[in-house]
């Protein structure tokens, strides 16, 4: 982990090095616990799958995992009107209320909403991961969202991600959770 790596106001996580990074800009990045969950949800999926993130809507999908484990990590601990909000303190210089980076409560939607920008298009994934929690509880939501990237590749897309989370379902939980997945 570095702290400090640059002056500007963006981190990362290298999977070549096998590193988080962040930034120092505004407010530092690894002051906000969210932003480090963030990336660190990127070193977990690099973990279980190599390379994750190769294609556009695998990028997106890495990106609103990220987000998804921030948000849930904390929510317990938060008021209902930040739960859905991820690094409120990294970015409580910008407007909005609360001010965050992104929010997981979006209402886009698959695949009419694809803009091709990853952070913009993995709201749609942070969008369900962040459902799923809700209607399965936390820890069944969890273990099944992180369970599930094992069945998947580094250019999986939102249906191929899709269909492995109804594997994984069979697979943990007898299928106990399919209508509520599908």
């Amino acid at each position: 982990v570095k702290v400090a790596c640059q002056r500007e106001d963006n981190s990362y996580y290298s999977p070549t090095e096998k590193m988080l990074s962040f930034g120092t800009g505004g407010v530092n990045d690894a002051e906000d616990a969210a932003t480090i969950l963030h990336e660190y949800g990127h070193a977990i999926q690099d973990h279980q799958v190599p390379g994750f993130g190769e294609s556009d809507e695998c990028g997106a999908m890495g990106e609103g995992f990220g987000d998804f484990l921030a948000a849930s990590f904390f929510a317990d601990w938060k008021p209902a009107w930040l739960r859905p909000a991820i690094a409120s303190w990294d970015c409580i210089d910008f407007a909005g209320e609360p001010p965050c980076l992104r929010r997981l409560d979006s209402n886009k939607k698959y695949p009419k909403d694809i803009t091709g920008e990853v952070h913009d298009d993995g709201e749609i994934w942070s969008a369900c991961l962040w459902e799923l929690r809700h209607q399965l509880g936390r820890g069944t939501a969890e273990r099944l969202i992180i369970a599930h990237h094992y069945l998947l590749n580094r250019w999986a897309g939102f249906e191929g991600a899709a269909h492995a989370m109804l594997t994984t379902d069979q697979q943990l939980f007898g299928g106990r959770h399919q209508n509520t997945l599908r």
